[in-house]
């Protein structure tokens, strides 16, 4: 992860690592770090997707994790899969 990508805290933006309670404020981030495990999965499961050629589920894959936790590298993987599905369909015309 990019340094300006490392997680802050919600309320006191506070940067944070492998901790569900903000060394700074407190505050409770078992659910932001879910959701940065979800995006995780899923852009997983994007690449796996890419790997056996079904563009289509990357894209959406690399979509859903966009919009559960944006990351620079994350959209990287979706505009990989929008150029590869796009080939696809050019070379099925």
């Amino acid at each position: 992860m990019e340094r300006d990508e490392l997680p802050r805290c919600p309320v006191c933006q506070a940067r944070f690592r492998e901790s569900c309670t903000c060394p700074r404020c407190g505050a409770d981030l078992a659910p932001l770090m879910l959701l940065m495990a979800k995006a995780h999965r899923l852009r997983q499961d994007a690449r796996s997707a890419l790997q056996v050629g079904d563009h289509e589920r990357a894209l959406r894959l690399a979509a859903e994790a966009q919009a559960t936790r944006s990351s620079s590298k994350g959209q990287d993987l979706w505009l990989l899969c929008v150029w590869l599905l796009a080939l696809a369909r050019e070379a099925q015309a």
